[in-house]
């Protein structure tokens, strides 16, 4: 049976706020170049969601987005006030949430994405979400 919990968000400032419904199906631990490079850290704990399972409680205007020249798909969506990451929409048709401005677990394991693309420093991701399961 999938998770079908409620998970809120927001950014530092909390003038951005969202909610997320389940059952989510997408869990993604990104340690490629840009998602390292965007976060300024080892990985981007990012929830994929379905348009209709999310909702904009505040600040959707205080959204700024930086989006790469195509054909690339990349992009990060900020807070204008405070620069936290906060939630976009993706090329593909998903709304990208940053997991770690959410306080509470979406209920769904965690799936390395780019386990190829990643630093010299930080590489054990993959041996500690396999290590979870």
């Amino acid at each position: 049976m999938k998770n079908t919990k409620t998970l809120t968000g927001e950014c530092l400032c909390g003038k951005v706020s969202w909610e997320m419904s389940g059952p989510f199906e997408f869990f993604g631990m990104c340690q490629c170049s840009r998602c390292r490079k965007v976060t300024g850290a080892a990985f981007a704990p990012n929830l994929f969601v379905k348009p209709e399972q999310f909702i904009w409680h505040s600040g959707k205007d205080n959204r700024g987005e930086y989006l790469m020249a195509s054909p690339n798909t990349f992009g990060n969506a900020f807070c204008k006030t405070c620069g936290s990451r906060v939630p976009r929409n993706t090329a593909r048709g998903w709304v990208l949430t940053p997991l770690g401005s959410s306080m509470e677990l979406p209920g769904i394991e965690p799936t390395l994405v780019c386990p190829e693309d990643h630093t010299d420093w930080f590489t054990g991701m993959e041996s500690l979400i396999k290590s979870k399961k």
